[in-house]
């Protein structure tokens, strides 16, 4: 039987996740979507759309 603790979507880890543009808390798996392919997030709800976020336009650009 297993002893680890079940993933909970809206928790985030003890270090936290932030918005690289404005420093806002974000869940974990808020950075899995929304995040680059490192889960790292360059914008958020508090300062990006969700039409942004979507079609990736606050992804930094190569």
């Amino acid at each position: 039987m297993s002893t680890r603790t079940p993933w909970m979507p809206t928790e985030s880890s003890t270090a936290g996740t932030r918005c690289r543009n404005c420093d806002a808390h974000v869940t974990q798996q808020f950075a899995r979507v929304f995040g680059d392919n490192g889960d790292v997030v360059h914008g958020c709800p508090a300062c990006t759309t969700y039409r942004e976020m979507q079609s990736g336009d606050h992804l930094p650009g190569d």
